[in-house]
């Protein structure tokens, strides 16, 4: 490792240690309100306990599995509508109006309405992530599609190359980029789909858990709530990052 890589490093452990020890010091003398804070000690008993209950696993999958599912499903869709509506000149431009409008709508507005077409299960939870990651993946690729140079496609089509093989040889490949950005982007946006929609009206997952300990005044589990949140968004992005040699191999080969 690099001396940069050292200091970069040592400087995030002497930042963490020091939140660390900070907050069970600040708790344990009293210089911090327990209303507000709570110390390490303290999270970490009620992950033991909640760990041992179940309760924290089945929350913690609840979430995942909402996310997951909404970010998959809404890659899907955004990426086959993006690459598809730049083909279709007309309806493009009939529709786009209407989606610029929907993405302008912040999604906790329009959560309560998925309460109300789908229930307070979980697939409200999964549409309202769906609905966010879907706007975070077409816009880039609807975008790249559109600035896809229309000589070059012109003389694939006079050199016999159909519509077909320009969308799947050209239009697609060339689409990679921005399906890695929108991943990018809605990986964490269909986390926060997800918990926004356990906000709204849930009976599980952490965002519920959350809310009920922030109603009920249990600082430990809240914090905690926000921790097994943050480390799930960490692993999801890592997850992704991952993806980006696969998908766009020649600019990571460049970069090298």
């Amino acid at each position: 490792m690099s001396r940069h890589g050292l200091l970069v490093f040592g400087g995030r452990l002497a930042l963490f240690l020091a939140i660390f020890v900070g907050l069970e010091l600040g708790i344990r003398y009293q210089l911090l309100s327990p209303l507000f804070f709570s110390s390490p000690s303290e999270i970490y008993a009620v992950f033991k306990t909640q760990l041992f209950e179940g309760s924290l696993l089945a929350d913690i999958w609840i979430t995942v599995f909402e996310t997951l599912l909404g970010l998959c499903a809404g890659s899907l869709l955004g990426m086959a509508l993006g690459l598809l509506l730049p083909q279709m000149r007309v309806l493009s431009a009939v529709i786009e109006p209407f989606l610029m409008t929907l993405n302008g709508i912040p999604v906790i507005v329009i959560a309560p309405l998925f309460v109300l077409w789908l229930g307070i299960g979980i697939f409200s939870k999964i549409g309202i992530s769906v609905y966010i990651v879907f706007f975070a993946m077409f816009i880039p690729v609807y975008t790249g599609s559109l600035r896809l140079e229309r000589e070059f496609v012109d003389a694939l089509h006079v050199m016999g190359a159909t519509r077909s093989q320009i969308f799947w040889k050209v239009a697609l490949p060339s689409s990679l980029p921005s399906v890695y950005t929108g991943l990018k982007i809605g990986s964490g946006l269909a986390l926060i789909g997800a918990v926004i929609g356990e906000f709204v009206a849930s009976r599980s997952g952490l965002g519920h858990m959350i809310l009920y300990a922030s109603g009920t005044l249990d600082t430990a589990s809240l914090y905690l709530g926000i921790i097994v949140l943050a480390l799930f968004a960490v692993a999801l992005s890592s997850l992704i990052n991952a993806l980006g040699p696969v998908l766009v191999r020649w600019r990571f080969n460049d970069e090298k």
